[in-house]
């Protein structure tokens, strides 16, 4: 990877069409620190204090991004309470700032981590600090001074990653059975549902099971069970059918050609589904 002199902070919360004023007072502040950054939205549409989605979003995202960019995550159930503030780099020279909340175990793994600092100095805060939100006041501003050169261990102490809070997503293979227990990650606004199952070469990455292509594969969710095909293409599926694809970011996906998985089904992010190869 080639190292980016361009300063970049990428954006992602759960404020909302209607919170589109406070992503541009969060915009504000970075701007005022350093008007020569560059803020990338990754998505402020996130269902309100969803860790899960959040999770996902940035754990697909922040790889494609160069060495040195900033993610501010706020999607912060939790403000004003007694949780901590993090700022962290991972080993890919990527950096993340957020709560401790759960958020993080989900993007990377405790290895990743090359350096974790709890934020308390609040020289580095826009002032006054509102309780209520520390993504404008704390978040956004130290991101910013990590971008001009500011080291983490000047905003605060050492974090143990032992001590990041820790909310893991469903995710178990019962191999004799061929049944996949997971989560819905992730609806996008086809209604396409993104299970946390990974693929790889179209094997269920870590294993040996493969998926074969027209293979017909189930689905339970709410005591239904519904039929579909796993396919490369929605193309190879008449309108209308259920189908279990590849995604982009290489997980499992439910989705309807041409239709709407999430309704006519009846899932919802977070809810855990069965399915049956």
């Amino acid at each position: 990877m080639i190292e980016s002199t361009k300063k970049i902070i990428a954006l992602l919360t759960d404020f909302g069409p209607k919170g589109q004023h406070y992503v541009a007072s969060i915009k504000g502040v970075i701007l005022n620190i350093n008007p020569n950054v560059s803020i990338i939205d990754i998505s402020h549409s996130i269902s309100s204090y969803s860790i899960i989605e959040a999770s996902y979003l940035i754990k697909t995202s922040y790889k494609y991004f160069p060495e040195n960019t900033v993610f501010v995550i706020v999607v912060d159930p939790g403000v004003g309470s007694s949780r901590e503030i993090l700022a962290i780099k991972i080993k890919s020279n990527h950096y993340f700032i957020g709560p401790n909340n759960g958020i993080f175990p989900n993007i990377f793994s405790n290895d990743d981590i090359s350096e974790m600092i709890e934020v308390k100095n609040n020289f580095y805060f826009n002032k006054p600090v509102s309780k209520t939100f520390h993504g404008r006041d704390i978040m956004a501003p130290v991101g910013t001074y990590i971008l001009n050169g500011i080291p983490l261990n000047d905003f605060g102490p050492k974090f143990d990653p032992k001590n990041l809070v820790n909310k893991p997503i469903l995710y178990e293979i019962l191999f004799k059975e061929k049944i996949i227990k997971c989560i819905i990650q992730y609806i996008d606004s086809f209604g396409n549902g993104t299970t946390n199952i990974p693929i790889k070469n179209k094997k269920i990455k870590g294993t040996e099971l493969t998926l074969e292509e027209g293979k017909k594969f189930k689905l339970k969710n709410k005591n239904k069970e519904y039929e579909g095909k796993f396919v490369s293409h929605f193309a190879f599926v008449p309108k209308n059918s259920l189908v279990f694809i590849i995604g982009s970011s290489n997980y499992l996906e439910i989705s309807i050609n041409q239709g709407n998985a999430s309704k006519e089904i009846g899932f919802k992010v977070g809810d855990i589904i069965e399915i049956v190869l």
